[in-house]
């Protein structure tokens, strides 16, 4: 389906107003067919990533849903590019192989610049386990062009790269919620 603009309810003036088929598809259809094709973004790793000590930003190299075409798995794949301006929901996880030094962190972005209340750090579980960190979920503004990623943060002191597993990899969450 190709991207829909968000819809204008009508505005109907008493025993003036009467619903064209015009009027109808542009008011009631629209609405109805925008609410239930909203923009969403699955993004995960699927080819692991070396990070260096503090932050990068995680290449999502495999889409799994993409309903408006914001994400590009060969030119900036670590971003979702809002197509629609509004409220999105977003969340991401951050997976890292083991090793015991250090803290692993994630956090939410948005135009490069780090979402306020969205970082969370913790302590690794230890050196032969993966480690995941998953931010929490919050609502942010994007205008069209506006880009979100998932930013991901180690202090090894080195090199640490992300981890892959069937159940577990890093991904990021984007869900378009409102006007």
């Amino acid at each position: 389906m190709a991207n829909l603009a968000i819809p204008t309810p009508l505005l109907a003036t008493p025993g003036t107003s009467y619903i064209t088929g015009a009027i109808w598809n542009a008011t009631v259809r629209d609405v109805l067919t925008y609410a239930t094709n909203v923009p969403v973004f699955v993004g995960v790793q699927t080819i692991s990533q070396s990070t260096s000590n503090g932050w990068t930003t995680c290449a999502l190299d495999t889409e799994i849903t993409d309903t408006y075409g914001g994400h590009s798995t060969s030119s900036n794949p670590s971003r979702y590019t809002a197509q629609v301006a509004g409220w999105y929901t977003v969340c991401g996880v951050a997976v890292f192989v083991g090793s015991s030094s250090g803290v692993r962190a994630a956090r939410i972005q948005v135009n490069g610049s780090l979402v306020q209340g969205t970082s969370q750090f913790v302590a690794p579980s230890s050196a032969g386990s993966f480690t995941g960190v998953m931010t929490p979920t919050r609502a942010v503004q994007l205008a069209v062009g506006d880009y979100v990623e998932l930013g991901l943060g180690q202090t090894t002191g080195g090199a640490l790269s992300t981890g892959i597993a069937s159940d577990l990899a890093s991904a990021l969450y984007v869900a378009w919620c409102h006007t």
